[in-house]
């Protein structure tokens, strides 16, 4: 079977496929699209934890059950932030923690912190000779299938890649924008030639949280909405059940058709959106809440700390509100450095937090106290600065308007641009309609994160760059970071050495999360401290054996 090529130019778009003809092209034999329910999941013999468990529930399938019997599922209920937009992790709009943990329990990656997806892939290695600048070939597990019964191929690598390189918005898309081509090949489509058309150092890095690519268009031109109500289907050892966004719940069922070994060990975890202190207090002492993560708010550290049997910690994530400063917008360097001099980021960060305990607040400069004369005769000329904040985001609604207060007080003319963060990157950065937005970023995890902090190629959506500051130099100096020039951490001093050079980002809180566990499950160890991850390690969790009648542990009834 001859490998099937995308590539297309930066800008083109071909017409939407329908679903079945798309799942159904040469990409993947006839055979092998079916989504069939085919065999039982598949469980590595060796795990005897998970054989023991599916044969555990073999004998319980309906066919075998006594009349009017019920098979009892483990469940339990965690408290977590409120969605925000969809579920796409690979959007600045969407990307959260809730959001991740998802993502981390339901999507299929290449890589784990550099480490080969034995889960997923067979193998992914650069070949020794390739016309290209680099080729990597991914070899797909056969086994490997989405939670409808079909299989994950090369076209979940397509997908990916074309909603990376051209939607608006996207997190990181350096390392994708420098792919020329995507090869797929093999009987069912399980060989994957990625071809790049630079040296990308850090190619492990790609190809994180897969999408089903055969529930959606064939060109990506959905990416930027298709998990904006739920992920449809899994491979991971979880799958999205329902989001009821009324009630802020995202229900996660356990994936009976993952093929791997450990699949999760508790069927049905309930997220639940809690707010209030009290509240999260109250339900971790009666049990109904088993674990807390989420942001705090002025009192949540305290009073979850005196609980009885609750361990708590607070952790600082790789997220950081800030403001980005438009380079196109028509804000000259020393405009934009005025600017970020008249903030004073503390009580900006306390008021965009709602709280004044447990703030981590960014590294900042005083608040100057000069006259602001190039900003003064940029609103002459141009009209009020505009802020940007997505509308869906309370944190930065709030920023965004206490931040207008502020210049407002030294005599700028300023106001807010509170809208939905597509029309924020579409007509409000790329229109040049707004100056200045406020929003989530994430510090760079690989060096293809941080280039995207200063790629830029023409007339290519903004992404990842969201100031759209193209100079030559920046731009060379992200090329050299995806060669693997520097390493994580002078690749990262580099970057924010250029944004604050060029006054293009102004950092105002980290995000500080607490995480709270309870009784009812056993995670990866008793010392909460020695936890790597909250939320994202539940495919690990085990229910805790009860120790006599009284305590509680929940279940539901399902037939």
């Amino acid at each position: 079977m001859n490998p099937h090529i995308f590539s297309a130019p930066r800008r083109s778009r071909s017409l939407r496929v329908g679903v079945a003809l798309f799942a159904c092209s040469g990409v993947v034999a006839l055979s092998a699209c079916a989504a069939s329910p085919g065999p039982p999941p598949l469980v590595d013999p060796n795990d005897v934890a998970a054989r023991e468990m599916y044969e555990q529930e073999d004998s319980t399938t309906t066919s075998a059950r006594p009349e009017g019997k019920t098979r009892v599922r483990s469940q339990v209920e965690v408290g977590v932030d409120s969605l925000r937009n969809g579920l796409n992790p690979h959007l600045i709009a969407d990307e959260s923690a809730v959001v991740k943990s998802v993502a981390n329990l339901v999507l299929p990656s290449a890589f784990h912190d550099g480490v080969r997806n034995s889960a997923l892939l067979n193998g992914a290695t650069v070949l020794s000779e390739s016309p290209r600048a680099m080729t990597v070939r991914y070899i797909i597990r056969e086994t490997a299938q989405w939670s409808d019964g079909t299989p994950v191929t090369g076209a979940d690598f397509v997908y990916l890649w074309r909603g990376m390189r051209d939607t608006p918005g996207v997190r990181n898309p350096a390392g994708y924008r420098a792919i020329d081509a995507v090869r797929v090949s093999g009987a069912t489509g399980k060989v994957v030639d990625v071809d790049f058309a630079e040296p990308v150092a850090d190619w492990r890095g790609l190809f994180d949280h897969l999408l089903p690519a055969h529930v959606f268009a064939a060109d990506g031109s959905d990416f930027g909405v298709a998990l904006r109500d739920t992920i449809p289907v899994s491979a991971g050892r979880y799958m999205v059940r329902g989001v009821d966004r009324g009630r802020g719940t995202i229900t996660l069922n356990r994936n009976d058709r993952f093929w791997a070994a450990n699949p999760a060990k508790i069927d049905i975890l309930t997220l639940h959106a809690v707010r209030g202190t009290t509240q999260i207090a109250d339900q971790l002492r009666t049990g109904q809440l088993v674990f807390v993560d989420r942001v705090p708010s002025e009192t949540t550290g305290r009073v979850l700390s005196l609980v009885p049997g609750v361990q708590t910690r607070m952790l600082d994530t790789p997220r950081v509100l800030g403001a980005v400063l438009s380079a196109t917008s028509g804000m000259s360097p020393e405009v934009r450095s005025e600017l970020r001099s008249l903030i004073d980021v503390p009580l900006l960060a306390s008021i965009a937090l709602d709280r004044t305990a447990d703030v981590s607040v960014a590294k900042h400069g005083q608040v100057s106290t000069h006259e602001p004369h190039a900003v003064y005769q940029h609103v002459a000329a141009h009209g009020a600065i505009r802020i940007g904040a997505d509308l869906a985001d309370p944190a930065a609604v709030a920023a965004a308007r206490s931040m207008a207060d502020m210049l407002h007080d030294r005599g700028v003319s300023a106001r807010v641009v509170a809208t939905d963060f597509g029309s924020l990157i579409r007509s409000g950065l790329e229109g040049n309609t707004v100056d200045v937005l406020v929003a989530w970023q994430h510090d760079p995890e690989n060096l293809p994160d941080a280039a995207s902090r200063l790629d830029c190629v023409a007339d290519a959506p903004r992404a990842g760059n969201l100031a759209g500051f193209c100079e030559p130099q920046s731009v060379g100096l992200a090329k050299e970071i995806l060669a693997g020039s520097y390493g994580l951490k002078q690749a990262t001093e580099a970057v924010n050495e250029v944004l604050e050079q060029e006054a293009l980002w102004m950092p105002i809180a980290r995000e500080r999360r607490i995480i709270a566990l309870g009784e009812g499950i056993i995670g990866p160890d008793a010392d909460l401290n020695n936890w790597k991850a909250g939320l994202s390690t539940a495919a690990s969790w085990r229910l805790q054996p009860k120790r006599n009648e009284g305590d509680r542990i929940n279940h539901a009834q399902l037939p």
